[in-house]
């Protein structure tokens, strides 16, 4: 087992809830096999994202593990963190060019997610779906999802069935407290026959659904749909809230995953296929109160007594 070893941690932005609490759980990972972390947040940024990097690599840190970063916007200093040895694995990211050890779940998972995730939401419209999509095309996990809820959509109308793109809204994930809450709510009056609202992450439909209800826009029959959820969506789908599925990512799973990952090329191993796969959330399986999705099983216990910790 690797000793003394330190990380740095860069999610997309400390203000997306569901990128900063990836990040806290690969940090309780990291803490269990003794190694110390340095959370840097960039703030949905590309410069400061970068600019993360470039500081892990002046601190000698020995690794870099980001959170919905793509390897193609950090590519000039990931490759000088390479260069000067240090290992990078990403959550939720395409690694594009190959700058990463690993990237989990696989890049193929993500298209997948968003296909499943509206076909999930065409059953919930008693077939007859008219969809909104909230789209975020700052990074490769997200745009991929939208292009498999719009595939899903498109496959839909070409069956003869009833799908319908209703409604489009572009947004910055720096903007998802702010300008989109407002914005949201002006397209959906512009399209009051919608009845699923997807997000290409949960953090946004936090901010955005409070300010529906209060704005008397949300009614029977009409629902929203995320990724990367955290304790509060959760309970909304739990609850049968407005909210009525999510895909999640095992993020316990991939941090301690991630943290395996380091262990091994930091011995001077090959990394192994981890077979992290997400997971379609919704009201008949929702964790229950308290809890968020983190993982079928105790993936902490196996990968303690794997390292030989207690």
């Amino acid at each position: 087992m690797a000793r003394d070893k330190t990380i740095v941690t860069i999610p997309c932005s400390a203000a997306a809830q569901g990128c900063k609490f990836a990040v806290d759980q690969f940090t309780e990972a990291a803490n269990a096999i003794g190694w110390k972390t340095v959370l840097i947040d960039p703030a949905g940024d590309p410069a400061k994202m970068a600019d993360a990097v470039n500081r892990a690599i002046s601190m000698k840190a020995d690794g870099i593990f980001t959170v919905a970063i793509d390897s193609a916007t950090i590519q000039a200093p990931l490759k000088a963190a390479n260069d000067a040895g240090l290992k990078s694995i990403c959550f939720s990211c395409i690694d594009d060019p190959d700058l990463l050890v690993d990237e989990l779940p696989a890049a193929t998972q993500h298209e997948q997610d968003g296909y499943a995730l509206a076909a999930q939401a065409f059953l919930d419209s008693n077939a007859n779906l008219k969809a909104v999509v909230l789209q975020d095309n700052e990074f490769g996990n997200t745009i991929r999802r939208q292009q498999g809820v719009l595939k899903f959509i498109d496959e839909c109308k070409a069956a003869g069935a009833s799908c319908e793109l209703v409604g489009q809204q572009n947004f910055l994930v720096r903007d998802i407290s702010t300008s989109l809450p407002k914005q949201t709510i002006a397209l959906l009056r512009k399209n009051p026959e919608w009845n699923a609202l997807f997000a290409p992450y949960d953090a946004p439909l936090t901010f955005v659904l409070p300010e529906l209800r209060s704005a008397g826009l949300v009614h029977d029959g009409q629902r929203a749909y995320g990724f990367d959820p955290i304790d509060v969506n959760v309970k909304w789908i739990r609850d049968g809230d407005v909210e009525a599925g999510t895909v999640a990512s095992p993020y316990k799973w991939i941090a301690y995953a991630s943290v395996d990952q380091f262990n091994r090329v930091f011995a001077g191993e090959q990394p192994v296929v981890q077979g992290v796969t997400d997971k379609l959330v919704i009201k008949s399986n929702a964790p229950s109160e308290g809890e968020t999705y983190l993982g079928d099983g105790d993936p902490a216990t196996a990968f303690k007594l794997l390292w030989g910790i207690s």
